[in-house]
């Protein structure tokens, strides 16, 4: 019975104030909070990107690229995280603030299905990517495997995973720098020779290629907060992205498109294999699951908001995490990944509405957090916003419309959302 209270109590220290402020004394250095972010970049979806851009654009073209699209997820994330850092509570509670007690459910629904549905994916995703380098294994078996070793340190909260994050970063960092020196060494191109072989596949547009880059990271950006709700300041969130997070991260995409050119290929399985061994499978179990384990971490967050925080949050981990687990065992959902997409182009939006409510309506004579504050249940301006931003996302995900002047859909949408609320918001509040 003791031991058992033990484990209790030591998952109980995971809970992570799901429904209320963290404290001071529970904030994170901007070291901690780097370190998080960085394991949060340092995925298959790292080097997914690097070979993407690297099949699209010419080789240092796509290093702008990625510079800047790395820089725009960056900025972006700093401000919509920085409210979580401001108020200490996660992206579902923040979202009261401008959709209502009651409205920010839809937030929290939609934010639900698409973490809880990349966590599905990516754990089938990490199986077969696991048989397909060791050339053994069972898909469904391995899928189950991973999905509930990966949910261990979402249940422990952001301990957990800042515990997996920090020596993940330092393993990737050094693993694809002594991989890349490693593979350039043995190649009998120069370097100038191997970079003129790119793109490698169907090329695209310099805009296009930064709108991929930024889209693949958008999601990140509304749930932000979750992870800066623990630090201590704006200037932290800053030093912490743009010192540790960019740069580290970006070595993943970067060697990636060099390991790509030296296998003249930007198949994933291709260059795994010449990643090297056990070492890259090593690489991409951790980058998977530092990546994964924040998906999550943000559904069961979401799921505390919508059950008003009736069930422990560990326990929601942990049965979302079994479920999931399963779930991508027995029915391959990467077909449905077009699904997906389409709901997370609905997440993309209350970043916008979020930082206007936040940052922009208090220099227009709103108060920020109006709604909550005269507890209007539902603000029907934040949902015509939302619903207008979702479309648009929309469209440009499925190629209906283009952006426009070369900037990312993702910025394009952001913006829109964020002009239609404070035209509404003003509009309707003007006289108070």
């Amino acid at each position: 019975m003791k031991k058992e209270k033990n484990v209790l109590d030591f998952l109980e220290t995971g809970e992570d104030f799901p429904v209320a402020p963290v404290p001071l004394n529970a904030r994170k250095s901007w070291v901690s909070i780097g370190m998080v972010w960085t394991g949060v970049f340092i995925s298959i979806a790292g080097i997914l990107d690097g070979l993407s851009v690297v099949g699209a654009l010419p080789f240092y073209e796509g290093l702008l690229a990625l510079a800047i699209g790395f820089i725009i997820f960056s900025t972006m994330a700093v401000l919509q995280g920085s409210i979580g850092t401001k108020t200490g509570l996660s992206t579902y509670m923040i979202a009261k603030f401008s959709f209502g007690s009651k409205g920010s459910h839809v937030v929290s629904l939609v934010s639900f299905l698409g973490s809880f549905g990349w966590y599905i994916i990516q754990c089938r995703a990490l199986a077969e990517s696991f048989i397909s380098l060791t050339g053994f294994g069972n898909i469904q078996v391995a899928s189950v495997f991973f999905g509930l070793l990966m949910m261990v340190t979402a249940i422990l909260g952001y301990r957990g995973i800042e515990a997996l994050s920090k020596p993940t970063v330092i393993y990737t960092f050094f693993f694809m720098i002594i991989a890349t020196i490693n593979g350039l060494m043995k190649s009998t191109s120069n370097f100038e020779q191997l970079v003129a072989l790119a793109p490698l596949s169907k090329p695209l547009s310099f805009s296009a290629t930064v709108s991929v880059v930024v889209g693949a990271m958008a999601i990140g950006v509304v749930i932000s907060p979750d992870i800066m709700r623990f630090s201590r300041s704006t200037s932290d969130n800053i030093k912490a992205l743009f010192i540790i997070g960019l740069p580290f991260s970006i070595i993943q995409p970067v060697s990636a498109m060099i390991l790509g050119l030296l296998s003249n290929s930007s198949n994933f399985s291709i260059v795994m294999i010449t990643m090297g061994g056990i070492f890259g499978l090593i690489m991409v179990l951790t980058g998977a699951w530092t990546s994964n384990d924040n998906n999550l971490y943000s559904a069961s967050l979401a799921m505390s908001e919508m059950t008003k925080n009736k069930y422990k949050r560990w326990k929601i981990s942990v049965t979302l995490g079994v479920l999931a687990s399963f779930i991508s065992g027995f029915f391959d959902l990467s077909m449905y990944q077009e699904v997906m997409f389409f709901i997370c182009a609905f997440v993309i939006p209350v970043a916008g509405i979020c930082i206007a409510d936040f940052y922009i309506l208090p220099k227009m004579g709103l108060k920020s957090g109006i709604v909550q504050e005269l507890d209007i249940p539902i603000n029907i301006n934040a949902i015509i916003s939302w619903v207008f931003g979702g479309l648009l996302q929309a469209s440009f995900d499925y190629s209906k419309i283009r952006p426009i002047l070369g900037i990312p859909g993702v910025v394009i949408t952001i913006i829109t959302s964020m002009i239609i609320y404070i035209v509404l918001m003003k509009l309707k509040y003007k006289s108070k």
